[in-house]
């Protein structure tokens, strides 16, 4: 009967240490997480994704993949095209934008206006921007 009991608490421990890997793995803690310099989860849920004004692409916080123009089109992956190699993303002008949309390409337009890039730019600096409407577009 011990020896059941010990067997049985084992298990439990075992399901348990299983259960914690597993939710540190899926919040982003093990490979294949957020870049180091992406919003953390949960710091602002609002935000979906990041436009980087001074090269003109996005990131999508959700989907874990930078859109970017390609040849005049806009395309989706999940590494950068090797033009954007030497950007260190850490400290380059990032826009937390808050839209609720698969698509923020769509916006690129008034997005370069709005978020014009500036002969001195202030590296590393962060704003965050809202959908006021809240709607998806």
């Amino acid at each position: 009967m011990k020896s059941r009991n010990k067997f049985i608490g084992l298990l439990i421990l075992w399901l348990l240490t299983l259960a914690l890997l597993n939710d540190s793995i899926g919040q982003g803690k093990g490979k294949g997480g957020p870049p180091p310099w992406a919003p953390a989860h949960g710091y602002n849920a609002k935000t979906r994704h990041v436009y980087f004004p001074d090269q003109n692409f996005y990131f999508d916080v959700e989907k874990n993949v930078y859109i970017y123009l390609n040849g005049g089109n806009w395309q989706v992956g999940v590494k950068l095209p090797l033009i954007y190699a030497g950007i260190d993303l850490k400290s380059a002008t990032k826009v937390e934008l808050e839209l609720n949309t698969d698509t923020p390409q769509k916006y690129n337009a008034d997005h370069k206006v709005k978020y014009k890039v500036k002969a001195n730019n202030g590296q590393g600096k962060v704003k965050t921007i809202n959908n006021p409407k809240g709607k998806k577009k």
